[in-house]
C-alpha cells in the first residue's frame, strides 16, 4: 500500500490521544489560573506575570487540540482508504 503520510503524521495518528489529554490539562490549568489570581506563575523555571502565563497555557492547549483534530481526520481518511481498497479487491 502506498503510504504518502510523513513520519510525523504516522506518529501523530498513533499517539493522538496524548494530544487530547495534554490539551485538556493545559486548558484546565489556564482556566484555573483565571479563577485563582493569587499564585506564583512559574513555567519551566521562568517567572511570568498572570496574563502571559494564561496566554501561554491557552496557546499550548489550542495547539495540542488542533493536533488531535488533525490526526483524527488523518486516521478517518486512512480508515476510508483501507475500506475502499478492500471493497475494490472484493469486486
Amino acid at each position: 500500500m502506498d503510504d504518502r503520510r510523513t513520519r510525523s503524521e504516522r506518529f501523530g495518528i498513533k499517539w493522538r490521544w496524548l494530544f487530547l489529554v495534554g490539551g485538556i490539562i493545559y486548558l484546565a490549568n489556564g482556566i484555573s489560573t483565571i479563577i485563582k489570581p493569587k499564585e506564583i506563575y512559574s513555567y519551566l523555571g521562568f517567572d511570568f506575570n498572570r496574563w502571559i502565563y494564561i496566554a501561554l497555557h491557552l496557546f499550548v492547549a489550542f495547539l495540542l487540540l488542533l493536533l488531535f483534530i488533525k490526526n483524527q481526520k488523518l486516521l478517518r481518511q486512512q480508515i476510508k482508504d483501507e475500506v475502499m481498497r478492500q471493497h475494490n479487491e472484493e469486486h
